[in-house]
């Protein structure tokens, strides 16, 4: 949902994902506070990337230190989005354990947004988000501060069936404020920040129950219905994974000839398996000789994805 408020410069988005979620959430027997952190991460990868003015894609991906070792959630401008979660070998989830406890523990943890145009013309941008913060949450409006000076606050949640976010961003005034109706409306700099200071307010009173429990538009005249908040979009969240066998044999093709020889004689096969959908890619030698010659780079042996 993309929301504007009559009068307001500021706009929010909330989105929900539930079946969508459970998709990722199946794929993953991880503990509670584990699995809420990559909800969370889902639903803060949607946010923002619902706020992109071109083609591309958010991605949020964490190197921890702790017993998640890597988390990474991903969300296209069509909302198409895919997340996947590592755990350490040795490290096991103490219940009810902390944003720090999970990802930092030892301050070596590695927090960053990569903003992908997928456009020829256009490369990637990371930028590197502090891991110091008390949650999710509050790292990414570090972040937004000082990347995108534009004043951002989230709220997330999830439990095992679905995730919720709530994103309020506040916009430049630029002399007038642009309403729903096309009309405009002066504010002064002090009115706006006012305007932004009681919205957030507001928002600050949710918890996360009623965040989860509460159905969008409900949700959003029970926090602002004092500022008219209007539902300007409504968009469906999905699922998806981007992953083929053609994708794959390019991969393979980028290690070599040489590494895949070895493989093979180590293993009789080359196998490669999506992290993100647990799609299982199979390549023989017949098939990892047609890699490295005029051949389709599919192949036509082994099994086929399981998509």
């Amino acid at each position: 949902m993309r929301i504007m408020f009559e009068g307001v410069a500021a706009r929010a988005h909330l989105v929900r994902i539930d079946r969508a979620w459970l998709e990722v959430a199946h794929r993953h027997a991880e503990a509670p506070e584990v699995m809420a952190l990559l909800g969370e991460m889902s639903c803060a990868a949607i946010l923002l990337s619902a706020s992109l003015k071109y083609q591309g894609a958010v991605i949020l991906q964490i190197h921890g230190d702790g017993p998640i070792r890597l988390a990474v959630a991903e969300c296209n401008s069509l909302l198409e989005f895919r997340s996947t979660i590592k755990m350490s070998e040795t490290l096991a989830v103490k219940p009810g354990a902390s944003w720090q406890e999970l990802v930092n523990q030892d301050n070596l943890g590695r927090f960053s947004v990569v903003l992908d145009p997928q456009i020829s013309t256009q490369n990637p941008y990371q930028g590197i988000v502090p891991l110091h913060e008390a949650g999710l949450a509050q790292a990414l409006e570090s972040y937004m501060a000082k990347s995108e000076q534009l004043p951002t606050r989230l709220w997330l949640a999830c439990d095992g069936e679905q995730a919720v976010g709530l994103l309020l961003q506040k916009m430049p005034i630029e002399g007038g404020t642009s309403q729903p109706s096309g009309k405009q409306s002066t504010l002064t700099a002090c009115e706006a920040d006012d305007q932004w200071q009681t919205l957030t307010t507001l928002a600050d009173t949710l918890t996360k129950e009623e965040l989860l429990q509460t159905e969008g538009q409900t949700l959003l005249h029970r926090l602002f219905w004092e500022k008219n908040p209007r539902l300007l979009e409504e968009k469906p969240v999905q699922f998806h994974c981007p992953c083929s066998r053609t994708k794959v044999s390019k991969m393979l093709r980028m290690l070599g000839e040489p590494e895949i020889e070895s493989i093979l004689t180590e293993q009789g096969q080359v196998e490669v398996n999506c992290d993100f959908c647990n799609s299982s890619y199979a390549f023989d030698a017949v098939d990892c000789a047609a890699l490295f010659t005029d051949a389709h780079p599919s192949g036509s042996g082994g099994p086929q994805t399981l998509q």
